[in-house]
């Protein structure tokens, strides 16, 4: 592979694609999450109401107290939502659950309840959550519904349950829909949904994303998927989805667990592996995976034959500014894990910048040119979509380079421009 250095202070930028600045000294630290020692943090019983399973917790940290809810199997077989509290994230109090029961005869929900996920409000507490008619069996009937509170235990169901059901036959999400990830936005008075959909044929677990301006009434995203499947071989190619979302100033982060075809096991009929992973976006409908992913997986130390299986899955995730952590939350077949990632002071500067790169023409079938601000001194590095590194070149005194097809074949690759401890951050298509 080629390039062609070119000497130039003119920056004409005929095309902006979307990528991120920064991570300077410490590359996003979020991402870099140690599994507490002494997991499990919550385990199923001993009551009757969560005594066969648990697992799809979600959480909220108000008043020093940081409150779960959780989908719960007991011992007549059905799944309901189900309430803990703890000061510290590890010794947890659990309720006198279930705090959401099924639904009655004849209704949508009857069957099963599970992947919950809470929302705080102007009006109080709004409870997502995953229903069906028949126990597990998506395919019948899968939606997502709502309920209210005032103080996160006594719940109303919303009398227009489903709130948001799966699409038609031939679409993505015609299968089924779950693991819902909302975040409300106070000052546009948006709410703005991320939840897993899974086709009829492949079914590939995929995540998208859907907006609404009372909670109630969506629409879904005309370029759905939002996230999908890599390439066949790669850390998340064939599911990826429970989804935890967070939202600042500076845009949205993502963690999400996902499987690989690599690790499936035929003797098990199971996965052996399952990722945690990470991504970003500007406006949380196109969003880019962390280079590094997977962040952690089943057999990341310390890791324990028993307690890890089938996890790490659903995570959920907080920030507690007290103590400048993020903290997490996420399921296995023998009960909740708990992990910590430090957040240092330089990721506050996080922010994007669409004056300081250009890649045009994008995509592109020979070449195309690559202008940076900060080129000059700059290692430059290619990625595709396995992360896996497939370029990289140091650059010297120079303001932007052409970039050449040559050995690479067609597809999304990864740009990175590493410079004074940062990171310019963006993406090409080759066609």
């Amino acid at each position: 592979m080629k390039i062609k250095i070119k000497k130039s202070k003119m920056f004409v930028f005929c095309f902006l694609i979307l990528f991120f600045l920064l991570f300077f000294s410490d590359l996003s630290a979020q991402t870099q999450w140690t599994k507490y020692a002494a997991n499990p943090v919550i385990t199923k019983g001993p009551a009757s109401w969560d005594i066969i399973a648990i697992g799809q917790p979600t959480v909220l940290f108000e008043n020093d107290t940081i409150k779960m809810w959780y989908a719960g199997v007991g011992a007549d077989m059905k799944a309901r939502i189900c309430y803990a509290i703890s000061t510290d994230g590890i010794n947890w109090i659990k309720h006198s659950n279930p705090v959401l029961d099924v639904g009655g005869l004849g209704e949508w929900d009857r069957g099963w309840l599970d992947t919950p996920e809470i929302v705080r409000d102007n009006t109080g507490y709004k409870l997502y959550y995953y229903g069906d008619t028949v126990q597990q069996f998506a395919a019948i009937n899968s939606a997502i519904g709502l309920a209210s509170s005032s103080d996160g235990i006594n719940w109303t169901k919303n009398p227009n349950n489903p709130v948001f059901t799966k699409g038609n036959t031939t679409d993505w999400d015609g299968s089924w829909v779950e693991s819902p990830a909302v975040i409300y936005d106070i000052s546009s008075g948006m709410y703005r949904m991320w939840f897993n959909g899974v086709d009829t044929n492949t079914w590939k677990v995929l995540i998208g994303v859907a907006t609404s301006f009372d909670g109630v009434n969506w629409i879904k995203h005309t370029g759905n998927p939002v996230l999908s499947a890599s390439t066949w071989g790669g850390y998340d190619d064939m599911w990826l989805g429970t989804p935890a979302v967070l939202h600042d100033n500076n845009g949205y982060e993502m963690w999400y667990a996902s499987t690989s075809s690599n690790s499936y096991n035929l003797n098990t009929q199971a996965f052996d592996t399952v990722n945690i992973c990470y991504a970003t976006s500007l406006d949380g409908y196109s969003w880019i995976k962390y280079f590094s992913n997977p962040l952690f997986n089943t057999f990341t130390l310390p890791y324990d034959s028993l307690l890890d299986t089938g996890g790490p899955w659903a995570p959920d995730v907080i920030y507690d500014a007290g103590t400048c952590t993020y903290k997490m939350w996420f399921e296995t077949y023998n009960g909740f894990m708990f992990a910590t990632a430090p957040k240092v002071n330089t990721f506050d500067a996080y922010r994007y910048n669409l004056d300081n790169l250009s890649i045009y023409p994008n995509p592109f079938s020979f070449s195309t040119t690559i202008k940076a601000k900060n080129l000059d001194n700059a290692t430059i590095e290619v990625y595709d979509n396995l992360a896996r590194l497939v370029w990289q070149r140091n650059v010297k005194n120079e303001n932007e380079i052409e970039f050449f097809k040559e050995d690479l074949k067609s597809g999304l690759y990864y740009i990175h421009i590493i410079n004074n401890n940062s990171l310019l951050f963006g993406k090409m298509i080759i066609e």
